[in-house]
């Protein structure tokens, strides 16, 4: 591969991981509004509750954190790329270890995001749970 498409391959990157940020942030601040409505609840049940979205909001900041990490490294990459393709004739190693560690934050947040995704169905089965011992 040529050098230019080499250091531009983060960029390439860029626009997935920023909709990842996008649904994640936005689910994120949901979490806010769900803790908001248990507050009027009150009682053992949103208490129980309560736990697992203080669990899934613990997710939910590990997977921003990293894809924030995932993006920080793949612009830098390229940026590095970059400047070292201008000055010397081998800049790939550079591109390649940063890009390989904006996927690797990546993989570490879609990670979280599939462990917040199994707690987030066990508060929807609790909910179902109490509606049905509530008829």
């Amino acid at each position: 591969m040529e050098e230019t498409g080499l250091w531009l391959t983060p960029l390439v990157l860029l626009p997935g991981v920023a909709l990842l940020v996008l649904s994640t942030s936005i689910r994120y601040g949901q979490i806010h509004e769900e803790f908001h409505h248990l507050l009027e609840m009150r009682g053992e049940v949103a208490k129980a509750t309560g736990e697992r979205l203080w669990a899934r909001a613990h997710l939910f900041r590990d997977a921003l954190v990293g894809l924030y990490v995932s993006v920080c490294l793949l612009a830098v990459g390229a940026m590095l790329g970059g400047l070292a393709s201008l000055w010397f004739t081998r800049s790939d190693i550079v591109v390649v270890i940063l890009t390989f560690l904006g996927v690797a934050a990546v993989i570490y947040s879609s990670i979280q995001l599939i462990r917040e995704s199994s707690l987030s169905l066990e508060i929807v089965k609790q909910h179902m749970d109490d509606l049905r011992g509530g008829e």
